[in-house]
């Protein structure tokens, strides 16, 4: 099977399933007849925009981001709406927190990272904590205010 049969099978496996680990994703694609490695399947992953979600029960599963070609940002402002708990500027970043544990922050930087926003030049996420970096002091304000406008308890 080649790369992009191989990938649309992993679309479809994540949005039928509720795959928790790389390993079950492997055996699945298996069953399905496909032959490939651990490394493969985790470069696919990145490519397809796959990333751990939680269920809200303490387990995470694999979900497409679904990036839009267009310049959406109804679902950031959702996003931000639904589920940034604090921001704080530090320099040139932004700090913001998400709900804890939710993998969320992760979502939040894709959608940030594919708008192309110009006062955004990186975004780095952990589990609950998404890094906003800008080029300079004035540009982290403008993310600032973008942020604290649509927050759901604004500062």
């Amino acid at each position: 099977m080649n790369r992009t049969a191989r990938r649309k099978m992993i679309e479809q496996l994540v949005s039928d399933h509720k795959i928790e680990t790389q390993d079950e994703l492997l055996a699945l694609l298996n069953q399905h007849g496909v032959e490939t490695t651990q490394a493969t399947i985790s470069r696919d992953i990145h490519a397809l925009n796959i990333v751990k979600a939680n269920d809200g029960e303490g387990r995470t599963y694999y979900v497409q981001l679904q990036l839009t070609p267009e310049h959406d940002f109804s679902r950031l402002y959702a996003g931000i709406r639904d589920n940034v708990r604090t921001i704080e500027t530090v320099q040139f970043m932004n700090v913001v927190k998400t709900a804890l544990n939710s993998s969320y922050a992760t979502i939040l930087g894709g959608m940030f990272d594919e708008l192309d926003i110009p006062e955004v030049v990186g975004t780095l996420a952990g589990n609950d904590t998404l890094i906003i970096i800008s080029k300079s002091n004035d540009d982290a304000q403008v993310i600032y205010n973008l942020i604290v406008e649509h927050m759901n308890s604004h500062l």
